[in-house]
C-alpha cells in the first residue's frame, strides 16, 4: 500500500527533525516518535541501499497517519549543548513536550489522537514525558521494559533513581576507560536474518549517547514513579530475542493505564524496525491505534487540552 506523502523539516528551540504527512488526506492521528540510545530520527525513517521498506514513517503515512520525530537535545541534527551529560530524563522529556506543542501548532490540521512512540531509551523518555506532562492520548513503548540491564551496572549504579545522582554516576562512568558489565547475548539487537545492508545503515545513522538518559534506561525501576501515574492506553512491544525478556512484569509497571496491549515479535532482537518481519509489528500498531481512535470517538483530545 502506497500513497503520496511529503516530508518536511521541523525545528523547536534548537531541536530538529521532520514530519511525514499524507498529501491527499488530512490525517486524524499524529505519531510523535522518540529514538533510543545512540539513535537518531533515522531509526524511524531508515533508508537501506538496495532494500525497500525499512522506513516506519513511510509505512505509517501510507496508512493515513502523520509521523513526526525530532532528535534529542544536543545530538543528531539538533544543536549542540554545553553539558550533554547534564541532560536528565526529566529535562529531555520537558524539551520534547515543548517540541510537540510546536509541532502541533505548525500543522494545518488538528490531530484527533496524538500517540507517543518510543524505542528503547526513547520508550523510557515517552513514559517520563507522559507521567510528568500528559503530552499524549496514548503511548507505544517499544523495547523498554523497565527492568534495565543490571549486568552492565556497577554496585553504585544499581538502584539509583534520583536524577542528580544519575548525572553524577554518568559523569563517573564517562571517566572510566571501560564500563563494567558482561557482553550482551548474541542476536539481542538483530536477528540472524537481518541483511548486512540494514545493519550497516543502522550503524551509519548512530549518534552520540545522552549519558544520563542512557544510564537511567539501564537502571531497573529508575522511572517507575513516572509510569505509575500514566492513565492512557499503552501498547508495549518486544522481540523474542529482546534485551527485556520479562514482558508481563513490564506491563505491570503501568498500573493506571486504561488499556494495556502486549505484542511480541517472533525472532526479533531489540531493533524491531530492522527485523525481517517488522511489518507484523507495524500492522499491529496500526490496528491498535485505530482501535484507540474508535474508542475515543468524538471526545476532545487530552493532548490539545494539556499542551500550552
Amino acid at each position: 500500500m502506497t500513497t503520496a506523502a511529503r516530508r518536511r523539516p521541523l525545528a523547536s528551540e534548537g531541536m530538529r527533525g521532520w514530519v511525514y504527512e499524507p498529501v491527499h488526506t488530512k490525517p486524524e492521528v499524529l505519531l510523535y516518535c522518540l529514538p533510543g540510545g545512540r539513535c537518531s530520527t533515522a531509526y524511524f525513517d531508515l533508508q537501506v541501499r538496495g532494500h525497500d521498506g525499512y522506513s516506519m514513517a513511510d509505512y505509517m503515512t501510507a496508512r493515513g497517519f502523520a509521523v513526526a520525530s525530532i532528535d534529542h537535545p544536543g545530538i543528531g541534527e539538533s544543536d549542540p549543548v554545553d553539558d550533554l551529560t547534564g541532560l536528565t530524563p526529566g529535562a529531555v522529556a520537558a524539551a520534547h513536550h515543548r517540541a510537540l506543542s510546536d509541532v502541533v501548532a505548525g500543522l494545518d490540521w488538528a490531530p484527533r489522537l496524538t500517540v507517543g512512540v518510543g524505542h528503547s531509551m526513547g520508550g523510557m523518555l515517552v513514559g517520563v514525558q507522559q507521567g510528568r506532562h500528559r503530552s499524549f492520548d496514548a503511548i507505544a513503548v517499544l523495547g523498554h521494559g523497565g527492568d534495565g540491564l543490571p549486568g552492565q551496572l556497577s554496585e553504585d549504579e544499581v538502584g539509583a533513581a534520583d536524577e542528580d545522582r544519575i548525572v553524577e554516576l554518568a559523569r563517573k562512568r564517562e571517566r572510566r576507560a571501560a564500563a563494567p558489565g558482561r557482553r550482551l547475548p548474541p542476536g539481542s539487537f538483530f536477528g540472524a536474518d537481518v541483511p548486512r545492508a540494514a545493519r550497516d545503515a543502522f550503524i551509519a545513522a548512530q549518534v552520540e549517547l545522552l549519558p544520563a538518559c542512557g544510564l537511567a534506561s539501564m537502571i531497573p525501576g529508575a522511572t517507575d514513579m513516572d509510569k505509575e501515574s500514566i492513565d492512557v492506553p499503552l501498547f508495549a512491544a518486544f522481540g523474542t530475542q529482546d534485551l527485556c525478556q520479562d514482558f508481563r512484569p513490564a506491563i505491570e509497571r503501568y498500573p493506571a493505564v486504561t488499556d494495556a496491549t502486549l505484542f511480541v515479535l517472533p525472532g526479533s532482537g531489540h531493533c524491531h524496525n530492522q527485523a525481517s518481519n517488522r511489518f507484523s509489528l507495524w500492522d499491529r500498531l496500526v490496528r491498535w491505534v485505530l482501535e484507540i481512535r474508535a474508542v475515543a470517538g468524538a471526545q476532545s483530545p487530552q493532548t490539545r487540552a494539556a499542551l500550552p
